[in-house]
């Protein structure tokens, strides 16, 4: 099989030139002058960034010889790229588990932006994972990017709801719940078990007002016989687990 020649772009340093066309020449050289002209290098090559780092493995290897400042600077450069570069979500999983700056996190996000955002996470399950590497309010950011719609086309059971919940900070699982609309989570549990999972994956405020939409007779039909109820029991959290009690009128203490 027939591969196009590498093309190779000229940066000049100090007098010194050198060739670069792939990410691994790239990150060679940046290694090789320990950070003093990384801006540099990467301003000379600017318009031709994305295809040097060319894929996800390319782009963490250049990012991995930045410091954050330049990372930013990679980003935004490849731009409009990004998503195509990426490929797939659990590469940008890998590439939020390497970042260290809240702010070159941020800049992946926007650059990315709805669009790229929605290119890359199809499922709940990569939401969730893509969740669960990134700081602060990033969380909160990213759902708001792919929105409400969004979410709801992603989230089709209560089982992909508490795995997006369990890539959530607390404030941010609130939110999921207020642009989902307790009606549609309600709609989306259809049995024990996706129940137990959404109980366990809640903070027992969410919890608590989870409960307050069923009744003691909607919950022995919900969750059924005396096996599911076992395994409801064994995930929650002991204040979770009152409050179901107390719903139910047994004794919890007994």
């Amino acid at each position: 099989m027939l591969t196009s020649p590498v093309v190779r772009y000229r940066v000049t340093i100090e007098g010194e030139t050198a060739d670069i066309g792939t990410a691994n020449e790239l990150a060679i050289a940046l290694d090789v002058l320990h950070g003093q002209h990384d801006r540099a290098i990467l301003a000379q090559l600017q318009p031709h960034l994305a295809d040097i780092v060319g894929n996800a493995i390319g782009l963490t290897n250049v990012l991995r010889s930045l410091e954050s400042a330049d990372q930013i600077f990679l980003i935004q450069s490849v731009g409009t790229q990004l998503p195509v570069v990426l490929q797939d979500a659990r590469f940008l999983r890998d590439l939020f588990a390497i970042l260290a700056d809240d702010a070159v996190e941020q800049c992946l996000i926007e650059t990315l932006g709805t669009t790229g955002l929605r290119k890359l996470i199809l499922t709940a399950a990569e939401l969730s994972e893509t969740l669960e590497w990134v700081y602060g309010q990033r969380d909160q950011q990213i759902l708001d990017l792919l929105g409400a719609p969004y979410l709801k086309r992603l989230i089709r059971n209560g089982e992909d709801l508490a795995l997006v919940l369990n890539g959530l900070a607390e404030p941010a699982q609130a939110n999921l719940i207020d642009q989902l609309g307790w009606p549609r989570v309600i709609e989306l549990i259809s049995d024990g078990r996706e129940f137990a999972y959404l109980m366990r994956a809640l903070p027992a405020e969410l919890s608590a007002r989870l409960l307050e939409y069923y009744s003691r007779d909607d919950l022995t039909e919900l969750i059924g016989n005396q096996h599911d109820w076992a395994y409801v029991y064994d995930r929650l959290e002991t204040a979770e687990a009152a409050v179901l009690m107390d719903k139910l009128g047994v004794n919890h203490a007994a």
